[in-house]
């Protein structure tokens, strides 16, 4: 159990600074304070500290741990940008006066536009990443990009080889609870991926083994008009699994499915490489609906806000396979190559006896690769 209070202890400090044990603070932090932030009690807290928690709690709460982590990213990603800001402002002050003008009566419309927009329920699909400029700007004249340098490549291998822009393959559906009538369906549609490498996690994951992902996923829900049942055609209720026929189920080409919402959402995504096999461990950062067909909705009795907070809401409950590494010898990446996760979601108003939750598969595909070039790396199987 050493091992486990020792990472325990050194992603604390990482998180929140030197452990100050006879002032019971991490950094400036009391102990009360990071258990309420890890959602654990005083005591448990205490038990993990002191080596008496049991193996299944100190992996529990490293994971939230990594999430707090992952979530000072961002924050710190948008600190940064507003510094780098407050410096161009006293380098070119007149220049950035004028445009904050411009920027202000851009953000008067735009606040007035949404706020109407919002009022009727009536939005557009986002068309883009929400941090495409922090890593693909129009320009890059002033940009300090969050990719590798390429002085670093060697010290950050394999994950160098995954850096850049990953797609979803193909789309992926899934039955929904949650309206006491059969017929809802959700479907991912895209997603677009930025993965970069990370050195947050050091204090346990090796160097070079470790991407932040960053993944804008647009998706969307459906109503059958026929609410037609998903037993037998689509499930098979003996064998507790989804039938060939609902993978077959196009909704775009079936007159009888009519789309009510389009989905937007963020997630962010952490990927562990081990040698031969990769963990994907993904959350929510937040989903909108967009496009709510209110006449649909009122004719079928649809709660979209219900269905996108509670049905959809909690991605945590989203569990995937570690899977097999094929690019052990990065070099073998290229663009075009995919990694593929079986996942199961857990719904908690499922109906449909899956205890282990609606199983799904998500396919990424890499679309741009910032690192192409022969890289040293050796395999580690």
């Amino acid at each position: 159990m050493e091992k486990e209070v020792a990472l325990f202890k050194s992603s604390l400090e990482k998180k929140y600074g030197p452990w100050k044990r006879s002032k019971a603070l991490f950094g400036s932090s009391a102990y009360g304070k990071i258990a309420s932030d890890l959602s654990i009690s005083n005591s448990q807290f205490s038990k993990l500290l002191y080596g008496t928690g049991t193996k299944g709690m100190y992996e529990r709460t490293l994971e939230n741990v990594n999430r707090l982590v992952e979530r000072q990213v961002i924050e710190s990603a948008y600190a940064k940008s507003q510094k780098n800001l407050s410096m161009s402002d006293r380098k070119n002050r007149k220049k950035i006066l004028l445009f904050s003008f411009i920027f202000f009566l851009l953000g008067i419309f735009f606040s007035y536009y949404f706020k109407l927009i919002n009022a009727s329920n009536v939005k557009g699909p986002y068309s883009e990443h929400p941090l495409e400029q922090y890593f693909y700007p129009a320009s890059e004249k002033y940009f300090d990009s969050p990719f590798l340098n390429n002085s670093d490549i060697l010290d950050n291998c394999p994950c160098v080889s995954f850096e850049g822009r990953w797609t979803l393959y193909e789309s992926f559906k899934l039955p929904l609870p949650g309206i006491k009538k059969p017929g809802l369906y959700y479907q991912g549609k895209s997603a677009d991926l930025i993965l970069r490498c990370t050195n947050l996690f050091d204090s346990h994951i090796s160097k070079g083994n470790a991407l932040m992902g960053y993944e804008h996923l647009k998706s969307e829900i459906w109503i059958d008009t026929k609410e037609e049942n998903l037993v037998p055609i689509y499930f098979n209720p003996e064998q507790k699994k989804l039938t060939n026929k609902f993978d077959e189920l196009t909704f775009e080409n079936d007159e009888r499915f009519v789309k009510i919402a389009d989905l937007s959402g963020f997630n962010v995504n952490m990927f562990e490489i081990n040698g031969d096999s990769i963990t994907r461990r993904a959350e929510l950062s937040g989903r909108i609906s967009l496009d709510v067909n209110d006449a649909l909705i009122q004719k079928y009795n649809i709660d979209v806000a219900y269905i996108t907070k509670n049905v959809l809401g909690d991605l945590t409950k989203t569990k995937c396979e570690t899977i097999f590494n094929p690019y052990c010898d990065p070099n073998n990446l290229s663009e075009g190559s995919q990694l593929s996760y079986s996942c199961t979601y857990k719904i908690g108003e499922e109906n449909l006896g899956l205890k282990s939750g609606y199983p799904y598969t998500k396919t990424f595909s890499l679309k741009s690769q910032v690192y192409s070039d022969y890289i040293s790396c050796e395999c580690n199987e």
